[in-house]
């Protein structure tokens, strides 16, 4: 029996006529009289040594004349090893395949990309397996029709494809660093009496994205994905700020601040941080972060480079002026009968507010958690006017009476830390840091409710001594220094400085102690003493902090 040709390959697999993709036939009905009649058939054609008995025979190590293997023919009589040649470079093809990942209404693509950059692996041994038994399996009949549907190119095998999820989670993460954000609560802008609406936040949905890509790879004309994107509401709306009633100021704090030479990019930095705490909706039982909602301390957030505290030393750094914020939000929360879940004072007493009373803030490891108690819900209203910060808690009422007790049980005693500097001469010493002895307080606060119910919190703080520091020129004479204060010591690195009597009364911004039968010096003998930049001279309460305080607002 002669059979025709098998059909050429198509020149353009991509454009012309799908291939059928092999499919593992169904399950058989046993039709008996019409299976009898095609085995007489066959029995014929075997004799003869027909088609069929070349494919029965046919090793198992050679492709089925006429295969395609995604969408391309493989050469005829083709082995093992020339089948794995073919697979492996259409996966290559695959691999290098250029695709664009967009968010949904834009045109820009957010990633531009290839299918291997985003995990699409193709199982090659595995399709070369699928490849290499089709018509191998199963009775006579199977493999003679598999063996004509391969001739007429109805059987095109496609490629195995497996997805890397960890190296494309990866991938999408810095996308979704890039795009994801999150819901922007609807805000009171109380000056004005107007409401600034709420936005929504969105997220690149991974799992999606993931099945959308392995979709992509499998069309073969497949080059662009439309990100899947899934929406949330915040937490606050517009509607739900047009309810509140906020007629009542439950508690408020004010402190000041300087604008003027090297306080003027904190003083900035205060305008900023102030400006994004304005309008903050604290709900019921609702827990805030002060961290959270400054946001990060850069330039990119609005901050500036400034005068900090850090490891106990005043350093230029960005975001300096944001504790101010947070110690005067700390306190009108705390005549408000907030709840203080976290809170930690400054390395020092500050000069702006009363120990106590002071929160500090790094970002992202040190906050300020406070809790909304009330059964209403409370609008923050933070506001800059010239060189004051003040802060209220606006409600529905004022439902409790707080005030705020100060002991302090002991002082430390600081210490003094002398550094050579080889840019100074003469006797001029630059002063670095001024000394604060430490303190260890008692803290009180004391709630009286409306109903005449009275509640009492006691908590103890403790101010580590501020060291001393100057800068001196090399082989300054440390006797010339000030007598440290009464009770005050040396730290152990520095020299030790000569008996009061033997010391020579200096002039400049420090005041020294004066000593019985001490002699004026002369002008060569002299000390200037100049503050370096950020070094401030403690106030008086930093100096000498009175030992009891009480406060009511």
């Amino acid at each position: 029996m002669h059979f025709p040709p098998p059909p050429k390959a198509n020149p353009h697999p991509r454009t012309g006529p799908p291939a059928q993709r092999y499919v593992p036939p169904p399950p058989r009905k046993r039709r008996w009289g019409l299976r009898l009649g095609i085995v007489g058939g066959l029995v014929a054609m075997l004799a003869g040594g027909g088609a069929f008995a070349r494919v029965r025979y046919l090793p198992d190590a050679i492709v089925l004349p006429g295969v395609r293997i995604d969408g391309e023919e493989v050469a005829a009589n083709a082995d093992a090893s020339a089948v794995r040649a073919h697979v492996q470079r259409r996966a290559d093809g695959l691999s290098q395949r250029k695709v664009r990942l967009s968010m949904p209404g834009s045109d820009k693509p957010a990633l531009e990309t290839t299918l291997a950059d985003l995990g699409v692996k193709v199982d090659v041994d595995e399709t070369t397996a699928i490849a290499l038994r089709l018509g191998k399996d199963g009775d006579v009949i199977s493999r003679g029709e598999a063996a004509r549907d391969a001739r007429e190119g109805k059987l095109d095998v496609p490629l195995v494809l497996r997805m890397d999820v960890e190296h494309a989670v990866q991938i999408l993460g810095v996308l979704k660093e890039a795009e994801d954000a999150q819901p922007v609560s609807a805000r009171l802008d109380l000056d004005k009496h107007a409401t600034i609406p709420e936005k929504e936040g969105r997220y690149i949905d991974t799992d999606g994205t993931l099945a959308a890509v392995m979709d992509l790879a499998r069309d073969p004309r497949g080059e662009a994905l439309t990100l899947p994107v899934a929406t949330f509401a915040p937490r606050i709306s517009s509607s739900f700020l047009k309810s509140l009633d906020i007629t009542t100021v439950v508690a408020e704090y004010e402190t000041y601040f300087s604008r003027g030479g090297d306080q003027q990019r904190r003083g900035k930095n205060i305008d900023n941080a102030s400006q994004k705490l304005d309008g903050l909706v604290v709900s019921p039982g609702e827990m805030v972060s002060f961290n959270e909602i400054i946001g990060e301390r850069s330039e990119e957030n609005g901050f500036q480079k400034s005068w900090e505290i850090f490891k106990g030393e005043m350093v230029e750094g960005v975001g300096g002026g944001t504790c101010q914020v947070a110690s005067t939000f700390h306190a009108a929360t705390f005549f408000g009968g907030f709840d203080v879940l976290e809170r930690l004072p400054h390395s020092r007493p500050s000069a702006y507010i009363p120990m106590g009373l002071d929160s500090t803030v790094v970002y992202p490891g040190v906050d300020l958690k406070v809790r909304n108690p009330h059964p209403f819900p409370v609008v923050v209203h933070a506001k800059t006017i010239g060189n004051k910060l003040r802060v209220e808690l606006l409600g529905k009422e004022r439902p409790v009476t707080v005030s705020f007790g100060r002991e302090v049980l002991s002082t430390l005693p600081y210490k003094r830390k002398v550094e050579e500097d080889p840019n100074l001469s003469g006797k001029k010493v630059v002063v670095k840091q001024h000394g604060i002895k430490g303190y260890k307080i008692k803290r009180k606060r004391l709630f009286k409710y409306a109903d005449g119910t009275v509640k009492k919190e006691e908590m103890t703080d403790t101010y580590p001594p501020t060291t001393e520091i100057y800068k001196v020129p090399v082989g300054f004479d440390v006797s010339l220094l000030p007598p440290l204060p009464e009770g005050e010591g040396d730290d152990s690195e520095s020299p030790a400085p000569a008996p009061p009597s033997a010391r020579i009364p200096s002039t400049g911004g420090t005041p020294t102690a004066s000593a019985e039968g001490m002699t004026t010096p002369s002008d060569e003998d002299a000390v200037e003493f100049v503050d370096a930049p950020g070094a401030h001279a403690p106030t008086a309460a930093q100096r000498d902090a009175a030992k009891t305080i009480w406060l009511k607002r």
